[in-house]
């Protein structure tokens, strides 16, 4: 039994072409998801670094994260 299946060499490439293209986007936008997280966590890191050491001089402790 064969396959009645008879792709054109000319459609494959087209799709390969597509599936690259797809690919590098979802490469590049997980990439730029994560440089913003990034600056998020490191903005969210020195709030809380101002905050321990308003706090550390009051109380005369420090806090090394």
């Amino acid at each position: 039994m064969g396959f009645p299946f008879f792709f054109k060499r000319e459609k494959q490439e087209d799709h390969s072409g597509d599936a690259s293209k797809i690919f590098a986007d979802a490469a590049e936008t997980y990439k730029k998801a994560m440089q913003e997280s990034l600056a998020q966590y490191n903005e969210h890191r020195k709030k809380a670094e101002e905050q321990i050491n308003r706090g550390a001089r009051i109380t005369k402790h420090r806090i090394n994260l």
